[in-house]
């Protein structure tokens, strides 16, 4: 925080920012990836080495399982994870691809066998998982003590989940007077106070997902509007609902299906010198809306979809991976289109379609758009960087020399690239033209939730853990909590 650094810097005693004061920018992260969703947190002032022990202001036991990040609002943390009474199928990292069933095909199995064996050891079922409790916690940012926990939904899941989804997946979101917590479309969403009061609660019929591999598409909160999508194998649609009462405004049923139908994106609102839509990925198609869910335009061409979109400005970046090298295509659209956009055969570039890449995007992971590039890594640990107005490669590289994998979306912070690995390594990289690596740092434990960067710190999730890393010490912290702040140097 500025005025820690202050202090520091005169060394004189001086009051420190009261709660109200503190609830800036710099201060909160609350939605998925950040203010307009960009990954982006300049004038933040993160660390740059850590470790489990190391420059730990806090580590916190979260019960459960969960892959959504953490958000923060001022002096508070908000979280989800899934408890059960019986053990969870465990996480792995790494890719789960095809191979596994072109090996079993090469023994001769039949296809109701090959599934099987397939959901023995990549999915569980609500028979495995039993009784699931779908919890919010809100941690104190300070001390990393408990202010309030709440279970929002008890039962039996209505589908299963691949071993590395969870059935807290969606990271929540704030518009600074309630918190809105999703557990999926087949769940619902719930609307809380920041005091734990549960406000109203939004509930859809439970739809299959594709292989039973569950969801993970957050909500977006956006002048009084909670947007909430929800692709999968019946009825898909995109929702909006009035943020204080919860009451449906408008839902859209999702049209056309030009790839797989079950999706794990989140919409994003892209806020441009024309209009301000509400861009889907999903079901083999980008399609934007209106305000009031009124389709804008749509254009074909992605494959899997995971990544959430980002823009810079009048130009919006997306990307849709899949497994394997194909399929990874990265679009540069600018502000203004309407109707059908899709490339012709054979074209990289339209009217409104300024650049196409054909293998740049990552499968899970969304891309990066940060001081004039896109940085995009994949989930095998290539790093690939692109000059944002021409979509011409910069440079390639892998991520710590290789041997890494990635779900977790970029950050960049002040000239920074921070890539967190499923290890739980956090690589951070010097940006520029060429691979610069500053560090790396270990916390041992797997890791897909993305990073959160609030108040000069960062807060991670593990498996198990909810770390926040800070310079400064819990103690320092508690001192600026209690109203002030007195150092002397030398």
């Amino acid at each position: 925080m500025r005025y820690v650094a202050a202090a520091v810097l005169l060394g004189v005693c001086s009051l420190a920012v009261s709660p109200a004061v503190a609830q800036t920018d710099q201060a909160s992260w609350r939605q998925f990836r950040g203010p307009n969703a960009s990954g982006i947190a300049d004038g933040v002032t993160l660390p740059e080495k850590w470790s489990a022990t190391e420059n730990v202001a806090w580590a916190i036991d979260i019960p459960g399982r969960g892959w959504s990040s953490p958000i923060v609002l001022g002096n508070t943390v908000f979280v989800t994870s899934a408890l059960s009474a019986k053990s969870f199928k465990a996480p792995s990292t790494g890719i789960f691809g095809n191979d596994y069933i072109a090996d079993l095909q090469k023994q001769g199995l039949s296809g109701e066998e090959i599934m099987a064996r397939l959901r023995a050891r990549d999915l569980e079922g609500p028979e495995e998982s039993g009784e699931i409790s779908y919890m919010v916690f809100a941690i104190d940012a300070t001390t990393g003590k408990t202010l309030w926990s709440r279970e929002a939904h008890r039962g039996l899941p209505a589908g299963g989940r691949h071993r590395k989804n969870t059935y807290a997946s969606e990271t929540p979101a704030t518009d600074g007077e309630r918190l809105y917590v999703s557990f999926g479309g087949n769940v619902g969403v719930f609307a809380y106070s920041l005091t734990g009061d549960l406000l109203w609660k939004h509930t859809w019929p439970p739809q299959p997902i594709y292989l039973d591999f569950g969801t993970a598409s957050s909500p977006v909160i956006h002048r009084g509007q909670l947007l909430v999508l929800h692709d999968n194998e019946g009825e898909s649609f995109l929702a909006s609902l009035d943020a204080k009462t919860g009451k449906l405004l408008w839902s859209m049923k999702r049209t056309g299906n030009e790839g797989r139908a079950s999706g794990w994106s989140t919409p994003f609102v892209w806020q441009n010198t024309t209009r301000t839509e509400i861009v889907t990925l999903g079901r083999g198609q980008v399609v934007s809306y209106d305000l009031e869910g009124r389709e804008l335009w749509r254009m074909k061409g992605i494959t899997q979809a995971q990544p959430t979109p980002v823009a810079d400005g009048d130009m919006l970046y997306v990307a849709t991976g899949s497994q394997g090298e194909a399929g990874r295509p990265l679009f540069a659209i600018r502000a203004g289109a309407s109707g059908d956009i899709s490339l012709g055969k054979d074209e990289t570039s339209n009217r409104y379609v300024a650049w196409f890449q054909p293998r740049f995007s990552g499968y899970t992971p969304s891309p990066l758009v940060y001081r004039g590039r896109v940085w995009v890594v994949n989930n095998n640990g290539v790093l690939q960087v692109a000059d944002a107005k021409t979509g011409v490669e910069i440079f390639k590289a892998r991520v710590g020399g290789g041997g890494q994998t990635f779900s977790s979306s970029p950050l960049a912070s002040d000239g920074r690239i921070y890539l967190h690995s499923e290890d739980g390594d956090t690589f951070i990289l010097r940006d520029g033209d060429t691979y610069a690596e500053i560090a790396k740092n270990s916390l041992g434990e797997m890791s897909l939730a993305t990073p959160v960067p609030a108040e000069g710190a960062l807060f991670i999730r593990t498996q198990t853990k909810l770390y926040r890393i800070s310079a400064i010490s819990s103690r320092f912290l508690g001192v600026i909590a209690s109203g002030m702040v007195c150092v002397q140097t030398r």
